[in-house]
């Protein structure tokens, strides 16, 4: 009797690539001519995982944000991990946009994964541990057309597999 097989999947992202993608954009933002002589903040907050930013104009914050979310994306974070929370004044007219990192599947989420897995007829068991979903099975195949089927439906959550066993 073969062994069974295994993996998770979680939203999770590294923060110190956030961090390192941070520190990118901030360069080009400082080097960005089209900025002089207005508010062009981005802040990260590593400890409470949210990202700050503030413009003077709506298309100043819009670029802005580009510049972050292409340097994330360069960095191998996914999008997705950002989550609009605000978007209010700022002083002297600007602009200023919260966003949170997302960790972690939402139980709604999971559910949905799961009952995919289940309506599909996976030879595979799914179920949800805290925030990520186990899903075991006796082939590798199996457990790969649930990753692809995983990646089809769209979550809007940085979606990835660990402990592939």
């Amino acid at each position: 009797m073969p062994a069974d097989h295994s993996f998770d999947i979680v939203a999770k992202v590294d923060l110190t690539e956030i961090d390192n993608a941070h520190q990118q954009a901030l360069k080009e933002i400082g080097n960005r001519w089209d900025f002089k002589g207005k508010t062009a903040e981005l802040e990260w907050n590593k400890g409470e995982k949210k990202v700050i930013a503030t413009g003077s104009e709506k298309y100043v914050l819009d670029a802005m944000l580009d510049i972050f979310k292409t340097r994330l994306a360069k960095r191998g974070v996914s999008v997705k991990a950002l989550e609009l929370k605000t978007e209010e004044p700022a002083q002297k007219g600007g602009i200023r946009a919260t966003f949170e990192i997302r960790q972690g599947i939402p139980s709604e989420k999971a559910k949905i994964i799961t009952k995919m897995v289940k309506e599909r007829k996976f030879k595979v068991q799914a179920s949800i541990q805290g925030d990520e979903v186990r899903v075991s099975g006796k082939q590798l195949d199996d457990l790969q057309a649930v990753q692809q089927a995983v990646r089809e439906l769209d979550l809007d959550l940085p979606i990835s597999f660990q402990n592939y066993k």
